[in-house]
């Protein structure tokens, strides 16, 4: 399971965490899972549900605190 956490934002359009999350959602094959750690104010919870439901990936919330989110992404 490969894990990437966008808590932080690096300079430049390229590296954004929305960026990287939708490579990683599109580089998904079926059956295969991506974890990841993300800060709400960097990306949303909301962001990553419609964009993985746009992909058919479905999303698991493992954990939801103090801004923190950590969520389980499945390609069906």
């Amino acid at each position: 399971m490969k894990v990437i956490d966008l808590r932080t934002q690096p300079k430049g359009c390229s590296e954004h965490p929305l960026i990287r999350l939708k490579k990683e959602v599109a580089s998904l094959k079926e059956g295969e899972v991506l974890k990841v750690i993300t800060d709400e104010e960097v990306v949303p919870l909301k962001t990553i549900k419609v964009l993985s439901s746009k992909a058919g990936v479905t999303v698991k919330v493992l954990s939801s605190s103090g801004g923190i989110v950590e969520v389980l992404l499945r390609k069906e």
